[in-house]
């Protein structure tokens, strides 16, 4: 009998109480424990919440709440007599327990943390270099522990120390077979936070454990919270380590997890982006508008390994960081040189959490040898591909040349190779062509300027290149740089190219016009924004491309007859696009779970987790049928598809051409896996070396099946079967069978009911440890497997990217149709023009599209009309007249448009907008250290800045946020400068009637009003926009409205009957600067 090698007994795991010693059978502590580590040696009853100090496992509890029930039970038949003394001794237990600590309550949390190291006492924490958190330079990131405090630390705590000291940041995850522990300050970290019960390792050492179907929980709610993750995985079985040397199993760093590195989504998570955003800044020469401010942005999404570019001049406001910021919405963003006032408008925006880089910029010919290092290969002589490595790109001295400052801990899997020559290496075809074309640009510009000129003043992409290495460097800090990198999409976002083909809505106008969000003061809510009422998408990925629809709509008049040409004919196939989506609605994230698939080829945790391997075929397994079901969706259409007069929707849903190629790959996939109980296993001949080792379990699976076979014709009963539970391959013998019977020696009893007895002989033992040793063997074996597997399925990588570009893409068209039929009120596709000097905007009987959700109001159309004549309305009307709405629904009404979709109204014709600018509202944002009135001003000088006659202009109460005649002066200042000066299409609404008269001879200038009518005190709103103007606000009436008491009205009506007496004289001079105004009318 060997003895018990539970699965980390040599790392000293856990101290057994003499009570729990005494309570075990020497004779059943040999069999069951040699069953128990052969069955599974991860699985261990004796966890660190049983230890000797601090038994505080919630078994425990459970048996002390079953141990008084018991004896409540028993003292209904004992003696009166006794029961007074019982009752004292339980009610003294009852008042020790009520004195002492409980596990959840902060006094314990308070010893707990007594009890930790005398180098974690917050007194004594300094970082590696012996530096305080009130010094300077102060490191969070380290740790600093004495020789003589190390040396006192048990090995497996020694291990532990040696990653966790240079990760101090991190929470670590330290895994012990199929349990992972949370040790010392982390473990309190996570009991305060999900209200765990808190025991103990040993004597000292704080302990909490977690298992593998529960960590995605704790890894969410941790990375939400800010805190950054660590796993601490075994890379070897316990068998291979030499308990009487003093070796304990070995660990590596397999994953480092931050809040925008989270790759693995599950299916009920957000389809929204996860965006990690680096962000770098500089003071540069002003540009041609002024601008002097300069940020080169980074951003990637590790769950689609989506990377995007830009660079860009900002004014001072930083109005187009802040649409990037609103747009890509980052949940984690790395700074480098960023003043503070920018940091306090990111996290007032979208609340990320923020790291500060202090990495310096490095040359550009550096950084450029840097890019290429994930994406060199060994050169293979038997490939006549022409490689992309040309004449004016160089690639680096030595492959594993990297950053020497990077931050990696000594044991972690960095995936860069031992040191050889470039000459054995080329560069992989995968390289991007985007980075190429950065280097050549920059080599171009090298050469046309001075060499002693710095980088940052000739070469045009400077900064962007500085936050991608910035952004590279942190994803190889993380080890998953060879994943999310490597296998990475690149596009650069072209801030003035992107203006040029799109209609560019800043953060402002999004905000304003409730295009994402609805802002309720009491909370934010997307639930009545236009996003909500067109996104009938039934895919993710569908739903992302939507989001980029809307926030970028098109501007070149081509593109948007094309999606209005899909849209119009997809209404024609409404059975057909229900029946499609309903096909594809039953999809996971399939764009998600493909770029998992591709992350498997480097994932560190295939070594560490034996059943990682098994998980993942799953995954990819599953992943291939929902490409089949995806791909088979396209067939619903195929009748249709030559019915189609646009050439988009036949490109889009051409079976045939589309599946031919993806269903030849999916079927070389699938030949190379079997479904065995439900579990995909490579074909036979796929690894010579995977099947020896499942012929050895077969053989060994066979010979215990002739020992079962043996024991019934031993003791002469067919009903022996094996039973397996934690203890596998248990021999379950009824108890009438055995009760007349002399038990054999040989059958060593593992577990017992009231109907069978269970056994296992020293045979059955000994195959099982070597069943367990092969099925780890096979784990291993299975590994080489996977690898080429997964390489295989990555080949295939752009017939999968483009079925999930047509699926989103014709969700999305689909989505689109239905919002456009569903129009009842009204509805129209509307009327584009070219491009032309000539401007033309009329809507007709048009509703706001979010208000037509609720059908138990009959709401009211209005029409707007603009022409090459009048680009200016003055809008007047009391409060809460529907100014506002009106307002919306013309911005609303032009993304519509201009995104492809049809519009509720009777009629719209219009001619692209290049920008739509939007000042409503009115708000202060108090981390930022501005006022209502300020931000009031800021959005108007971007409108003044930024606008152009292509333009839309929608301005609400300019100027309430200071005196009345202040307010007017701006009003109207700001109204003659854009009909003069810039002259967009614009509508003004205002209170200040004094711009009536000011304006009214102006003839590019309309003035309209929203219809009401006066009862007596009561006023009737009528929700219509007609010519004319309001001579009053009303004030009064919507403090009736809104519950003022009657008292006060009374005095508010009494003073404004005096302000209008004193102002009877102006009234006077208004009626003759009419009059002389008709005068001149009649002359001219």
């Amino acid at each position: 009998m060997r003895k018990n090698e539970d699965a980390d007994n040599d790392d000293m795991l856990f101290e057994i109480s003499k009570e729990q010693k005494r309570n075990k059978s020497t004779k059943r502590n040999r069999s069951t424990s040699r069953a128990k580590k052969d069955d599974d040696d991860n699985h261990n009853d004796n966890t660190p919440e049983a230890s000797k100090e601090q038994p505080s496992s919630q078994h425990k509890i459970e048996d002390d709440k079953q141990d008084k029930s018991n004896r409540r039970q028993k003292s209904k038949g004992a003696k009166q007599s006794k029961q007074p003394k019982k009752s004292e001794q339980q009610e003294q237990k009852l008042h020790q327990k009520e004195q002492q600590p409980t596990k959840r309550d902060k006094e314990y949390f308070k010893l707990a943390l007594q009890t930790l190291p005398t180098f974690l006492q917050p007194e004594n924490i300094r970082d590696s270099k012996g530096r305080r958190p009130n010094e300077p330079n102060y490191n969070p990131s380290t740790l600093y522990i004495s020789n003589y405090e190390y040396e006192k630390l048990s090995p497996i705590f020694k291990q532990y120390w040696n990653v966790k000291k240079n990760n101090f940041e991190f929470i670590a995850f330290f895994r012990c077979g199929s349990w992972i522990a949370v040790l010392y300050n982390d473990a309190i970290v996570i009991a305060q936070m999900f209200n765990r019960y808190l025991g103990f390792w040993g004597k000292d050492t704080p302990c909490l454990t977690i298992y593998d179907n529960q960590l995605p929980i704790y890894q969410r709610a941790l990375l939400e919270k800010g805190y950054k993750i660590m796993m601490i995985d075994q890379q070897e079985f316990s068998d291979k380590t030499n308990k009487e040397d003093g070796e304990i199993i070995r660990r590596e760093i397999t994953q480092m997890i931050t809040r925008g590195t989270l790759q693995e989504l599950g299916d009920t998570d957000s389809y929204e982006q996860r965006n990690l955003l680096v962000l770098v800044f500089s003071n540069a020469p002003a540009n041609s508008k002024g601008h002097s401010y300069i940020y080169g942005v980074s951003i990637v999404d590790c769950t689609t390994n989506q990377f995007s570019f830009d660079q860009f001049y900002d004014d001072a406001q930083s109005n187009h960081l802040k649409s990037v910021i609103y747009n890509t919405k980052p949940v984690e963003v790395i700074l480098c040189s960023i003043p503070y006032e920018i940091e306090r408008i990111i996290k007032n925006i979208c609340h990320p959490t923020v790291v500060i880089s202090q990495l310096p910029f490095s040359d550009c010919q550096f950084i450029f040898h840097q890019l290429k290092i994930e994406y060199l290969e060994l050169h293979n002589k038997q490939t006549n591909h022409k490689s992309k490595q040309l004449d004016d790109l160089a690639l680096p001295v030595q492959k594993n040349q990297s950053e020497q400052k990077m931050n990696i801990n000594q044991i972690s899997k960095q995936e860069i190779r031992e040191e050889q020559c470039a000459e054995n290496y080329q560069l992989s075809q995968d390289y991007p062509t985007l980075l190429i074309e950065l280097e050549t640009q920059f080599n171009h510009e090298k050469k046309s300027s001075n060499q002693e000129d710095n980088e940052s003043n000739f070469y045009s992409y400077y900064y962007v290149l500085q936050s991608f290495y910035i952004l590279l460097s942190y994803l190889r800090q993380l080890l998953i740089s060879n994943s999310v990198y490597r296998r990475g999409k690149f596009n650069f976002l072209d801030s003035n190219m992107i203006r040029s083909a799109h209609l560019y809505l800043d953060a402002q106008t999004l905000e304003s016009l409730e295009i994402f969000d609805v802002n309720l003061k009491t909370k934010v809510t997307n639930s009545d924004s236009l996003f909500s009422y067109l996104d009938r998408c039934s895919t993710y990925p569908g739903k992302r491309l939507l989001t980029k629809w809307v926030q970028s709509p098109l501007q070149n008049y081509n593109s948007i007859i094309e999606r209005q040409q899909c849209v119009k004919e997809l209404c024609n196939f409404l059975p057909q696009c229900y029946e499609f989506q309903k096909k594809i609605s039953s999809l996971p994230d399939l764009e998600r779970a493909i770029i998992r698939c591709f992350n498997t080829i480097h994932s560190h945790k295939l070594k560490a987790v034996p059943s990682c391997g098994k998980t993942k075929l799953k995954e990819i397994k599953n992943v291939l049928s929902n490409v089949r079901q995806a791909a088979e969706a396209f067939k619903i259409f195929d009748q249709d598809n030559n019915n189609f007069k646009s050439q988009k929707l036949q490109d889009i849903f051409n079976y045939k051409q589309n599946t031919q190629i993806l269903k030849q790959s999916l079927n070389e996939l699938e030949k190379c896996l079997n479904m065995e109980d439900n579990e995909p296993k490579p074909i036979q001949g796929a690894s010579s070396e995977y099947d020896e080792t499942l012929t050895k379990i077969t053989d060994i699976t066979d010979s215990l099946q002739d020992e079962l076979e043996k024991w019934k014709s031993k003791l002469k009963c067919p009903d022996i079967i094996y039973y397996h539970s934690k203890i596998r391959y248990q021999m379950q013998i009824p108890e009438n069978q055995l009760s007349n019977k002399q038990k054999h020696k040989e059958l060593i009893i593992t577990s017992k009911t009231p109907e069978y007895e269970r056994f296992q002989t020293p045979f059955i033992e000994e195959q099982l440890h070597q069943l367990k040793l092969a099925e780890h063997e096979l784990s291993q074996k299975l590994l080489p497997f996977i690898n080429e597997y997964f390489t295989k399925f990555y080949s295939y990588r752009k017939e999968f990217l483009q079925l999930i570009s047509f699926l989103s893409e014709a969700d999305c068209l689909i989505s689109l149709a239905i919002v456009s039929k569903e129009q009842k009120m009204a509805s129209c596709f509307p009327k584009i023009n070219k491009d032309s000097d000539e401007r033309e905007f009329k809507l007709v009987e048009a509703y706001h599209p979010c208000l037509l959700k609720d059908t138990s109001i009959e709401w009211v159309p209005n029409t707007i009309k603009f022409s090459d004549s009048i680009d200016t309305l003055l809008l007047t009307g009391p409060n809460m007249s529907g100014k506002s709405t009106l307002l919306r629904l013309i911005g609303v009404s032009i993304i519509l448009a201009q995104i492809g979709c049809a519009v509720p109204a009777n009629s719209f014709s219009l001619t692209p907008f290049d920008r739509i600018f939007c000042r409503l509202g009115a708000t202060d944002r108090l981390l930022e250290g501005k006022s209502t009135f300020f931000i009031e001003l800021e959005e108007t000088k971007t409108i003044l800045d930024h606008s152009t006659s292509k333009s839309f202009v929608i301005i609400d109460e300019l100027g309430r946020g200071t005196s009345t005649y202040d307010g007017i002066a701006l009003a109207s200042a700001v109204l003659r400068y854009l009909q003069e000066k810039i002259k967009p299409l614009t509508i003004f609404a205002t209170h200040y009637h004094i711009l009536l008269d000011e304006f009214e001879l102006f003839k590019n200038i309309n003035q309209c009003v929203m219809l009401y009518y006066q009862n007596k005190d009561q006023l009737i709103f009528r929700y219509k926009l007609v010519e004319g103007v309001a001579e009053r606000s009303f004030s009064t009436n919507v403090a009736l409205k809104a519950g003022i008491p009657q008292e006060v009205i009374q005095t508010a009506k009494q003073m404004e009957t005096r302000i209008t007496k004193e102002e009877s004289n102006i009234k006077k001079n208004r009626e003759i600067l009419q009059k002389f105004n008709q005068i001149l009318t009649e002359l001219v």
